[in-house]
This record gives C-alpha cells, sequence and structure tokens, in this order.
C-alpha cells in the first residue's frame, strides 16, 4: 500500500493571509468586523426591515400596475435577504444582500410613486 504525503506550502498560507489582513483594513472589512459582534442582532433587524420594505414595495408595485418583473424583482431579493439570515449564512453575505434589497426596494417603491 502507498501512502502519499501532501506538504503545505508555507509561504502560500502567509502571503494569503496577508491579503485578507489588506483587505480587512478598508472601511468595508471593518464594518463587516463590527456587525459580526452583533451577529443575530443583525439577523433579526435585516429579516425584519428587510419583509417590512419588501412588503411596501410589493403594495406600490401592485397598486400601480407595474410589469410583473418589477414585482418578482421586489419579492427575490426580499426573499434572499430573508433566506441568507434564516440560513445564517456569513455576516458579509447577509450585510450584502440586505444592502442590495434594501436599495432596489427603495428604488422601486419612488418608482411607483411618483
Amino acid at each position: 500500500m502507498e501512502t502519499t504525503i501532501h506538504l503545505k506550502s508555507n509561504t502560500l498560507e502567509n502571503s494569503a493571509k496577508s491579503q485578507s489582513t489588506k483587505a480587512e483594513s478598508s472601511w468595508y472589512g471593518k464594518l463587516i468586523e463590527k456587525l459580526d459582534f452583533s451577529y443575530f442582532g443583525l439577523i433579526s433587524m435585516t429579516i425584519l426591515v428587510g419583509s417590512i420594505l419588501g412588503g411596501i414595495a410589493a403594495s406600490c408595485i401592485l397598486s400601480n400596475d407595474a410589469p410583473v418583473w418589477q414585482l418578482g424583482l421586489c419579492a427575490a431579493l426580499s426573499m434572499a435577504n430573508n433566506t441568507a439570515g434564516i440560513a445564517q449564512a456569513p455576516t458579509k453575505w447577509v450585510a450584502n444582500l440586505f444592502t442590495i434589497s434594501t436599495i432596489v426596494n427603495v428604488l422601486l417603491i419612488l418608482a411607483n410613486i411618483i
């Protein structure tokens, strides 16, 4: 029986760690680290606020007789936000999906009110 030994390159690990610390030193990385402290609070707030905004956007879309793709976009982004929260996805995913969902839903609300 033949055994193979796989050696890890320390230089590759060190370079990957240094690149990740450089990326984490940005303002966005610092924000994610701060949000990671209260992870379950973040999840509950993104589900609550995202669902409320999604419901308001869907109501505006339906009352304005807008195209069905707007309703589909609103529902898909709101469900993606809720799914990331319920599935306890990484903090970066939850924050990114919440941001995208909020921006798009607010734009849909404004487009259908005006």
